[in-house]
Order: structure tokens, then sequence, then C-alpha cells
């Protein structure tokens, strides 16, 4: 018997709804229950539901917590007394905390999360590198005191500027948001808010402190 199993020619029957093999032997023919794809399709489908339902809901949290910290710094630029590099250091300090993925830097369009948690670790390198006169006033930072940044720091004076030119921007956003409150107007709620509302009313953003390529030299 095993030997005629054994030289058995083994038929499948592939026709779609059929669930049994035929085996034909020497003795008859044998037929064997095989596994039915369907159901096994079906199986791995609920799986693979379940696992996008749960990415999902990650994902949804992920965002509402991103938006949550987006309105918070909102908040706290908007009334804010003074916003000097003290004050950035300590922005790059908390974000730096949550791994620098959805801090300040969200604020800045067209730089990938790699690249600004990346820049979030030599931004505060560098403003450690400052001394405290130049960080309460950043205007008075020229070629010497860079010089001076970039040997205590180990960045180059591209990177300070860089850095010098995320301060300004964010300064500028503070201005912005600082004077919205004065004027009883509600603070936005994500980064597309944001740009759509200084299109329409530009009030109180200072435009000059981006022409940073004739200062920052």
């Amino acid at each position: 018997m095993v030997g005629s199993v054994r030289n058995a020619l083994l038929q499948a029957t592939r026709a779609h709804g059929r669930s049994t093999l035929r085996l034909v032997t020497r003795q008859g023919v044998v037929m064997v229950q095989r596994p039915v794809v369907g159901q096994q399709m079906r199986s791995m489908s609920v799986f693979s539901n379940i696992r996008d339902t749960v990415t999902q809901k990650m994902q949804e949290r992920n965002d509402e917590k991103q938006a949550d910290a987006y309105r918070q710094q909102v908040h706290d630029l908007a009334h804010s007394s003074k916003f000097d590099l003290d004050s950035f250091y300590e922005q790059l300090k908390k974000n730096a905390d949550a791994a620098g993925m959805n801090g300040w830097r969200s604020m800045i369009p067209g730089v990938s999360e790699m690249t600004a948690v990346q820049q979030l670790k030599a931004f505060v390198k560098i403003v450690e590198a400052i001394e405290p006169e130049h960080r309460q006033n950043p205007r008075l930072i020229n070629g010497k005191v860079k010089r001076q940044i970039s040997e205590k720091s180990g960045h180059s004076a591209e990177e300070i500027n860089n850095m010098l030119r995320n301060y300004d921007q964010l300064f500028a956003l503070r201005c912005w948001l600082v004077k919205r409150v004065e004027r009883g107007l509600p603070l936005p709620d994500n980064m597309q808010e944001t740009q759509a509302l200084v299109r329409e009313d530009p009030t109180g953003f200072p435009a000059k402190l981006f022409r940073v390529k004739s200062r920052r030299r």
C-alpha cells in the first residue's frame, strides 16, 4: 500500500469552489480534504483590518497630540513678554525632551522630520555655546562672535546662521501672534491656518527679519 501511494498520480482539482484533492492510486481513488483558501484569505483579511484599525487609532492620537502641542506653543508665544535666545533655547529644550518631532520646528515648513531632529540637537548645542549677553540681545552677534561660537560648539558658521534664521522666523511669528492678541483676534490652531491667516492679515509680521542673506554674513 505504501509503495502504491508513493507511486501514485496526484491530480488536484483546481476548479473554483471545490475543497478536495483526488488522489489516484492503483487501489482506487482517495478523496483528501484540502484547506479552503477562501477561509484562509478571510482570516488574513480580518487580521489585516484589525491591524489597520489599530494603526489608524494610533495615528489619530498622535495627530491630536501634535495639534495640542501646536496650540499650546502658539499660546505661549502669543502671551510672552519677550523672546530672546534664552526663550528660544527653552523652546528647543522642551521639544528635545519630546524627541523634537512635533514642536516649534513644525511651525516652519520645508524641513523633513529627521532633518528637524538633527537640526534641533545642533541648535541646542549652538545656543549653549553663546554667552548670556548675546543670548539676551542676538543682534549683537557679528562675525567675530560667530567664530567664537563655532569654536566652542563645534558647528560651522553656516549652521550658526541657520539657527539664527530660525530664531528670526519664530521671533517674527511671535510678533504677529502678540499683535493678534492685542487686537482681540483668534489664534490659529494649526500650521495651515497660521499660513492662511498671515497671508490674509500680516499686521504685526516683521517681514524685514527675513532679509537674512544681506544681514547674516
